[in-house]
């Protein structure tokens, strides 16, 4: 825990907060029937425990759909306790375990439910106190989707935001670079739930809450092959991330070197100005860039003295190997192409496909460059690590030929800072 005392202080104002808007929503909206609550407050419930989570701490949800409809239904008031209510009683499995009220810290439930209730009465007040949208007139399409999108707007900047400032009291991270994090991504996601929440509110003004009942079931569909979609995926970079540890505990020489390389080159990157995006595409592919050598012979990989031509040409071979293990997996295609050509030479003498000069993807010919330094600074079976200042030198003499001129003098001057 990085501030402990200044996260209970941030949940203790969060939930005063939420009592004043609790409060306001109360003075300003009202409750047309308690069986409102209980139906919405039922599906909250039910969305929020179905919930997928994510290793990076992520979940997601459809219960901004049934928070949307509810708005738009029943107004702000119904909707903030409703809510509410799906967020204490909800029950997801998170890292595998069954989550509820009573095995979740009392402090990250009040959190929680704070929470929405202050983003849910922030976003309703929006619509209908300043914006001027009044409860049972949203009932055509054309008035739905403006609507619609000013209460997910406001929910998810809202509650990325909050949720940064809880991770900075937590881990320290930058607040405005967690939510930038939180934030992207979000569009497809948003337009997805965005259509949801319009549909079951033209569902509920046409047909009544039986027919929203009915949505649940394709919901839950497809909510089921997203998950097995996920635990595939997820399964299948378990795997990966154990055949790289496999490699490191297979060639003792290498130990340490994915994660020198991914360092290297996630700083030449950032130094090269790439987006984020891209960067996090390099960080990954250099942590696996040499899974390839998995299929390679222990005799080979760890072989004192000089390979043979044979032998040679057996290494080479790692690039297309690993590339081909990591085209299988859908989240990592986007890598398979780095993975393929970080050993090809600026000139066009190296492999697989001797590409040449800017035909070489930049992501590889950073990888390329991280790569050398690391295998010339570190011991191997073949030689001596040599000091930082001559493999530096190396780079610089072999710039133009090897490595891409440019890459080279950035490289060099991020490690010399």
């Amino acid at each position: 825990m990085k501030d402990k005392k200044g996260m209970l202080i941030y949940i203790i104002l969060m939930s005063i907060l939420a009592i004043i808007v609790l409060y306001f929503l109360y003075d300003n909206y009202e409750i047309e029937a308690v069986e409102d609550i209980i139906f919405w407050g039922l599906l909250a419930t039910v969305t929020e425990t179905l919930l997928v989570s994510f290793p990076s701490g992520v979940a997601v949800s459809v219960g901004l759909a049934v928070t949307v409809t509810t708005m738009i239904i029943c107004g702000p008031l119904v909707s903030a306790i409703s809510t509410g209510i799906g967020f204490i009683f909800r029950m997801p499995i998170i890292e595998g375990e069954r989550r509820h009220i009573f095995n979740t810290k009392i402090s990250r439930t009040i959190f929680n439910v704070s929470q929405v209730i202050v983003v849910i009465g922030i976003a309703g007040e929006i619509l209908y106190g300043v914006l001027g949208y009044s409860k049972g007139t949203l009932t055509t399409l054309s008035d739905l989707i403006p609507a619609v999108l000013i209460i997910i707007l406001t929910c998810e900047i809202m509650n990325s935001l909050l949720v940064a400032i809880m991770i900075y009291f937590i881990h320290g991270r930058n607040i405005i670079e967690t939510f930038k994090n939180n934030i992207k991504g979000i569009v497809p996601n948003l337009l997805g739930i965005s259509a949801l929440g319009i549909i079951m509110a033209l569902a509920d003004i046409k047909y009544g809450k039986g027919v929203i009942v009915l949505f649940f079931a394709p919901l839950l569909v497809a909510r089921y092959s997203f998950k097995l979609y996920f635990d595939s995926q997820t399964m299948a970079m378990e795997t990966i991330h154990a055949l790289n540890d496999a490699l490191e505990v297979k060639d003792a020489y290498t130990g340490g070197h994915a994660n020198r390389v991914q360092d290297y080159a996630v700083k030449l990157a950032k130094a090269s100005g790439m987006k984020r995006k891209d960067v996090e595409m390099i960080r990954t592919a250099a942590l696996l860039h040499d899974i390839g050598k998995i299929g390679i012979p222990d005799t080979i990989l760890n072989k004192k003295g000089k390979l043979t031509k044979e032998e040679y040409d057996i290494i080479k071979e790692h690039p297309v190997m690993g590339a081909r293990i990591l085209n299988n997996v859908d989240s990592l295609k986007d890598i398979s192409d780095i993975i393929r050509h970080h050993h090809e030479k600026y000139d066009g003498t190296g492999y697989p496909d001797s590409l040449k000069g800017v035909d070489i993807p930049i992501e590889s010919a950073i990888l390329a460059i991280a790569d050398s330094f690391d295998a010339m600074t570190t011991d191997r079976p073949y030689k001596n690590a040599m000091p930082s200042f001559e493999a530096l030198e190396e780079l610089k003499i072999n710039k133009g030929t090897q490595f891409n001129p440019g890459l080279v003098d950035k490289f060099i001057k991020v490690m010399y800072e």
